[in-house]
């Protein structure tokens, strides 16, 4: 009644081969269509030229057509970085999956903090005996860590779902762009954003200028919360050099596998927190933290000092020895905390300006430190347009008679086209 038993390894051996000459034979049929239009082809692809001179010339072409968006042209990932699945969406899918994605994010800005409320009046209600008056405070500080740790997560899900991405190091470089916005309203201001934030976004668009007093009654007593939110950050550096979830995967994955092999399967690390992108966000943010607050309260400064010595003999031992090798980008996410930074000096500005003029006793001193928030802004324009850093200058260029093309090893096929 079940039918005739037979050998499975037989049985799934002769499947094999036979969805193996499938495989061949649409490999072959695609491989003959791609000198034609339609069909396998989509409106994204690679191009591989044999000197860089030529390459840097096209990545300038702009206006190839009259329709601005018909041709662009980009550097691409790394081969082995590509999300192939994203370039094969049209342009019209692309631009939709990416509107419902700025809607997701949007309602994660605004339930974002009473998540933050949440999570601290919970850990407030713990009763931790004798250790409750240390408990007490350090609970809002892990509250905030805990959202901060899982917000990642939640972003990265957007992204892959919604928006359209090349690879997954540019994932990783929204990522840390996200989420530094993020961590600017809801832990660097989040004395002045207080417990509403829509009542803070509605008082800044009908009196802008309000920033000031705002940012000047509340921020300064804050200052005791970012130092343990500081030395809390101790605790997470030392935790990541131990490497305690590798360490468990490894010795899971050593019981069905070879050593190496377990090794393999045990790595990298959980790119949504540990990534490149999260771990610049929370740098810009420690340093944005010592700039804002380090003149209100020096210490601040001493332990901002001593987190970053921390992060240079974790990070610089992890990188180097401990870690797989990710793929970069080639200095965006440097550049991307080195204008971060400057988002920083904008609120001390604001901040200092609005102390002076509510705390002194003249206003003389706000308004002479008032030109150095538009000195700021300026600066800031001109880092992001004086400096020619993701391309070969023009002239050196064309005064060049070499210019070196960058070695790959990997080509630019999709995995299912290769034998």
């Amino acid at each position: 009644m079940l039918g005739a038993r037979v050998d499975a390894m037989d049985f799934y051996q002769n499947q094999i081969a036979e969805l193996e000459k499938d495989v061949k034979e649409e490999r072959k049929r695609i491989q003959e269509a791609k000198s034609t239009t339609g069909g396998v082809n989509t409106s994204s692809g690679f191009i591989t030229f044999d000197k860089r001179a030529d390459a840097e010339i096209t990545l300038r072409m702009d206006g190839v057509s009259e329709l601005l968006d018909e041709w662009t042209f980009d550097i691409p990932p790394h081969p082995a970085d590509v999300i192939w699945s994203d370039l094969t969406q049209s342009a019209e899918v692309r631009d939709a999956r990416e509107n419902i994605g700025f809607l997701c994010v949007a309602g994660l800005v605004f339930a974002y903090m009473p998540i933050v409320i949440g999570v601290t009046n919970i850990a407030k209600l713990i009763n931790m005996g004798f250790l409750q008056p240390l408990w007490s405070g350090l609970a809002p500080t892990i509250g905030l860590q805990l959202m901060v740790a899982f917000l990642p997560t939640l972003l990265l899900l957007i992204f892959n779902l919604f928006f359209p991405l090349k690879g997954s190091t540019f994932a990783q470089h929204k990522l840390q762009t996200w989420y530094f916005w993020f961590q600017i309203f809801f832990v660097v201001l989040i004395t002045a954003v207080g417990q509403n934030f829509t009542e803070f976004t509605k008082i800044l668009f009908q009196d802008p200028l309000s920033i000031f007093e705002v940012m000047a009654t509340t921020m300064p007593y804050a200052t005791h919360f970012y130092m343990n939110f500081l030395v809390l950050q101790w605790v997470t550096h030392a935790m990541n050099i131990c490497r305690a979830v590798q360490l468990f995967k490894y010795l899971m994955f050593s019981r069905l596998w070879e050593p190496e092999e377990a090794r393999e399967k045990a790595e990298p690390e959980d790119q949504d927190y540990y990534g490149i992108g999260g771990r610049s966000a929370r740098w810009s943010i420690t340093m944005v933290i010592c700039i804002v607050y380090g003149t209100l309260s020096p210490p601040v400064n001493l332990l901002t000092f001593i987190n970053f010595l921390i992060i240079r003999l974790v990070y610089g031992y992890l990188f180097c020895f401990a870690e797989s090798k990710k793929t970069d980008m080639g200095g965006a996410f440097w550049v991307s905390q080195m204008q971060q930074l400057f988002t920083g000096l904008i609120i001390y500005t604001i901040l200092m300006v609005g102390v002076l003029y509510y705390r002194a006793t003249y206003s003389t001193p706000a308004f002479m430190a008032l030109p150095m928030l538009f000195y700021v802004i300026y600066q800031m324009k001109q880092f992001k347009s004086s400096y020619a850093w993701e391309k070969l200058p023009f002239e050196e260029l064309m005064s060049s008679s070499e210019v070196k093309k960058k070695v790959c090893e990997d080509k630019f096929v999709q995995p299912e086209l290769l034998d």
